[in-house]
């Protein structure tokens, strides 16, 4: 489990395999979440010195929801490496490959006397829709 500010159930997978074959069972969320805060599961795998490929999943009504990016996991996901590591200071983080969505977060933390102090997460991003909307009310 890991937050900061939103929490995740964090899972490390032993191999890219078992990540890309992942097929999350709406029975077994309900049964663990939300668990200490945490409605979503961060499954990864390490992909190199400072870069993981992930899956983030999430329950809503009766059915499973994947992201093809996940910028707040992906900061729980550095803050926790980076605690565990007092040398990682930076993570490349592939996500939504096995959608179809392929997605690239960089990740970075601040330490203030050797602990984290803050985590940052970028990227670029494409628009996928845009809308507009008009307020009801009086004038």
């Amino acid at each position: 489990m890991a937050s900061v500010g939103l929490a995740f159930v964090i899972v490390e997978l032993a191999s890219r395999q078992a990540l890309a074959q992942l097929r999350p069972d709406l029975a077994g969320f309900r049964a663990m979440l939300p668990s200490d805060g945490a409605d979503a599961v961060f499954a990864y795998v390490t992909e190199g010195e400072a870069a993981v490929q992930a899956r983030m999943v999430w329950p809503v009504g009766v059915a499973l929801l994947e992201d093809p990016a996940t910028g707040s996991a992906t900061a729980a996901l550095m803050a926790l490496l980076a605690d565990l590591d007092p040398h990682l200071d930076a993570l490349l983080v592939r996500q939504g490959v096995d959608m179809g969505r392929p997605s690239l977060l960089h990740a970075r933390v601040r330490r203030e006397r050797g602990r984290v102090a803050s985590v940052h997460v970028g990227g670029r991003c494409v628009p996928m829709f845009s809308g507009a909307f008009a307020l009801a009310g009086n004038a």
